[in-house]
This record gives structure tokens, C-alpha cells and sequence, in this order.
């Protein structure tokens, strides 16, 4: 699974590394409570003109490192590109939660992605896909309709350590052309890692922008990344 996929071979990693590590503490327990309910289906703006179909482009028009908070390392492209160890999702289609866009939808025309890795196993995650005029609007449903089919799932690596998902929804400004949020929580022996998400759509261009950390993150930081991120789409300057 690839290194930007938040529901996989990563996190299941950071889960055991801090078990090692004696971070599995109380403080990180999930407390089971109910997440949010997933807003309706954002529908896509309508969309004109040529898509960008050149990745090297659309690899320049993602954030950098000057444009993270304090701390994060750029993770190198060969890590990004990385499938890593065999695992088992049930149920098997919510393999495809925060899977990079373009390895959910085939027929996107080009795709490209950046990873961040910061302190106490946070990190940055962010993947962007383009569309034709007639494919992107079932792209932005089809990637929100999974969303509801997995409000809980599990996943199993090939060592039969198992991970639990719950998904639910999150309030977020809207952002680009078109944008849905939501929260993923993965608990595995007590130890909690929380990834706040955003799915924008800049014209042709889907992008998901991921901030994972234990037990909770910021939403303010989701919010500003993802407005950063639209401007640098759309070619505009700003903070």
C-alpha cells in the first residue's frame, strides 16, 4: 500500500513502534465515544477547459516544506511510491479510505503526491489527481461514497496485528471549488493515532490533505494547510 495511505502498513507500523517504545499509555486510549455523522454529498463544480495531465506540473503545485509547521521532513518520493507489506481489510472495500485519489479512481489522468513525517509520529499527507471534465464528478462522489460504507472497519497486517477504524464526520471551512472533511480514528493495544482529513477539488483537480498525530490534532492546522494548498493550485500568493 502506498506510504500516503493513511489506513495501512503506516500507521500500523507507528502503532507498533510506539508500543516498543512504551507510548501505549492510558492518556491514549479511544474513549469509544460517537463520532460526528458525515455531512451529505458535496457535489463537484462544474468544471471547463483543459485538465492538467503533466505530473511533474502538478507535483510543483503541492506544498513544501516551507510551507509546514515547525518540524516536518519531507519523506523521500521512492518511500511515497512504496507498497510495503501485504494486509487485510474487512471489509475489504475500505482498503480504499485515504488511499491516494488516483490509486482509488484508475481513470484519472495524472496524480502526484508529497509525505511529511514530524514528532511523536505525526505527519503530512498529501495526494492530488486530475480529471477529465466528464470523469471528475463521479470521482469527488465515488471517493465520498466509500466513505460511508466504512464508519468501522478493521485491517490485519501480515504479522496478524490488527487495527480498528471508526470514521466519522468533520466540521471544516469550505475550501476551492468544492470540499469534504472527515475523521478517521486507528486504535491498536490502547494506542490511539487521529487523521483529520480534507478532499478539495481546484478545478480538474482532486486533492486530499491528511494531518495525522496521536490521539488528537489540531483542526485549525487541517484548515490552514488546506487553504494553502488551494492557493498554490490556483497560482495565488498569499500567507
Amino acid at each position: 500500500m502506498d506510504r500516503v495511505s493513511r489506513g495501512g502498513v503506516v500507521l500500523l507500523a507507528a502503532v507498533s513502534a510506539a508500543l516498543l517504545a512504551g507510548c501505549g499509555s492510558d492518556s491514549t486510549n479511544d474513549d469509544g465515544r460517537a463520532l460526528p455523522e458525515l455531512g451529505p454529498v458535496v457535489a463537484a463544480a462544474p468544471v471547463s477547459g483543459p485538465p492538467l495531465t503533466d505530473a511533474a506540473v502538478l507535483g510543483r503545485q503541492l506544498l513544501g516544506p516551507e510551507d509546514l509547521p515547525q518540524g516536518m521532513e519531507q519523506v523521500p518520493q521512492s518511500n511515497l511510491d512504496s507498497t510495503g507489506a501485504q494486509s487485510r481489510t474487512n471489509p475489504a472495500e475500505c482498503a480504499q479510505v485515504l488511499r491516494p485519489l488516483a490509486r482509488q479512481r484508475p481513470d484519472a489522468l495524472t496524480r502526484n503526491a508529497v509525505g511529511f513525517n514530524g514528532p511523536n509520529f505525526s505527519s503530512i499527507d498529501i495526494d492530488a489527481a486530475t480529471f477529465s471534465n466528464d470523469t471528475l464528478a463521479g470521482a469527488f462522489e465515488a471517493v465520498q461514497q466509500t466513505l460511508r460504507k466504512c464508519r468501522s472497519y478493521s485491517e490485519t497486517d501480515a504479522d496478524d496485528a490488527v487495527v480498528e477504524y471508526r470514521l466519522g464526520g468533520l466540521a471544516q471551512p469550505v475550501a476551492g471549488d468544492a470540499s469534504t472533511s472527515f475523521q478517521l480514528r486507528l486504535t491498536s493495544e490502547g494506542f490511539t493515532l487521529v487523521s483529520l482529513v480534507t478532499v478539495v477539488q481546484v478545478g480538474n483537480t482532486l486533492t486530499q490533505v491528511s494531518v495525522t498525530a496521536p490521539e488528537s490534532v489540531d483542526p485549525g492546522v487541517l484548515t490552514d494547510l488546506t487553504a494553502a494548498q488551494v492557493r498554490s493550485l490556483k497560482g495565488v500568493a498569499g500567507p
